[in-house]
């Protein structure tokens, strides 16, 4: 056995060449694969941040979320620094808001740039929902380039006929089109601060100019998706017109409306009647997402509505943070609605997703104006939005009056 180990490690070194050529391919190819992976690491690492960057700039606008993107605090003090005179503070934010008007780019303020703040527009986004049903319950497109937005929209469905197997097949009815068109307008706050207000480094010029600007942009598309005129506004969905007669026969575009056939008043004998002809005056296939829509004055009178039992058409929600019912379906508040009065369009019912659209813009601008106002300094901040009746015949509205 001795002289047979012996014999081994003599044949071992005998090939010691050989097993340094091997160890060296194998090294060999474990650095090719090194590489490999590396590389493959590196693609894939850039590929991600590029579809990173690519959300980023998707959800500059907020899109609805409760919570806001990216670092609100840094975002906040970014504007603070912006708004004592430090150009430069608002730099990293520029890159993510390369939509320059004349589509030469880069952020750049003078020439007509947009510096996007997503913490503002969360906050924009926030308090249209918290006090606009109509913003929280609306479909919302945002479009990147264009003064307004345009969609076909077909209006019935195609003919059909029975025939026999050797009848002839003449040309049925085809559908009819029309053109959605919905311009953007422009709404703009302009805040003013003092110069002395801004040298103390201790006020927090941030989250006030932050919070100013969200709650007069947020409640003026608020105020503007209820009662807008459609003048250098929305055009709000009570502006509609309104008219009594059916879907079937009923102009699209104007939304059927029930008279409660008193001046600013139920009727006085079956004032409940009302609530179950709109229910039943809307489409089945729009029931399932159909909401209530009416202010707390409204709904406060609704309320008290009992049927021919005696039974409260109104029912309070069992579960924190869930809506209230009436005739079955959620009740949804909104201030801005109008209170009952004479010919008032003061309660609204339907699917809002398929009947009311909003369009807007991604990016807010923000200008600072330290020379016409001294000693104040002006912080000038505007976004373009829009918003129009989408769908007629997916609302309804009752009126507080006797049809014309």
């Amino acid at each position: 056995m001795k002289h047979a180990k012996i014999r081994g490690i003599q044949a071992v070194r005998a090939q010691g060449s050989d097993v340094k050529s091997l160890i060296e391919g194998i090294n060999g190819d474990f650095r090719a694969f090194k590489d490999k992976h590396q590389g493959e690491v590196q693609e894939l690492r850039d590929t991600v941040d590029e579809h990173a960057s690519k959300i980023a700039a998707m959800n500059l606008n907020g899109t609805g979320q409760a919570t806001p993107r990216g670092n609100p605090r840094a975002e906040h003090d970014a504007i603070a620094a912006f708004g004592r005179g430090v150009e430069s503070a608002l730099d990293k934010f520029r890159p993510r808001a390369d939509l320059s008007i004349d589509g030469t780019g880069g952020g750049d303020l003078s020439k007509g740039g947009a510096t996007v703040f997503p913490a503002i527009s969360d906050q924009i986004m926030q308090r249209q929902f918290a006090q606009s049903a109509i913003a929280r319950l609306a479909r919302r497109v945002t479009i990147e380039s264009g003064s307004n937005f345009q969609e076909p929209q077909d209006l019935g469905d195609v003919g059909t006929a029975w025939v026999g197997e050797t009848e002839a097949r003449p040309t049925t009815a085809t559908a009819d089109f029309a053109l959605l068109d919905v311009p953007l307008h422009e709404v703009y706050a302009n805040q003013k601060i003092t110069q002395r207000m801004l040298d103390d480094s201790r006020y927090p010029l941030g989250d006030w100019l932050s919070g100013r600007i969200a709650d007069k942009l947020g409640r003026a598309a608020g105020a503007a998706f209820a009662t807008g005129d459609g003048i250098k506004k929305p055009l709000g969905i009570t502006a509609s017109t309104l008219e009594s007669t059916e879907d079937a026969t009923r102009t699209w575009g104007n939304i059927q409306a029930h008279f409660t056939g008193v001046s600013g008043d139920f009727a006085a004998s079956t004032p409940q009647d009302i609530i179950v002809d709109v229910v039943h005056s809307l489409q089945s296939h729009f029931r399932p997402n159909a909401r209530w829509v009416m202010n707390s004055k409204t709904a406060g009178a609704v309320r008290k509505m009992k049927d021919a039992d005696g039974r409260f058409l109104w029912a309070d929600s069992l579960a924190a943070g869930q809506p209230p019912l009436l005739m079955g379906y959620p009740v949804e508040l909104d201030e801005f609605m109008p209170d009952i009065g004479a010919d008032a369009p003061a309660i609204w019912f339907g699917d809002f997703e398929q009947g009311y659209i909003i369009i807007e813009r991604p990016g807010l601008r923000l200008l600072r104006d330290p020379f016409t106002d001294k000693p104040n300094v002006h912080f000038y901040a505007y976004s373009r939005i829009g918003g129009a009746v989408q769908n007629s015949e997916a609302l309804k509205a009752v009126v507080f009056g006797i049809e014309a």
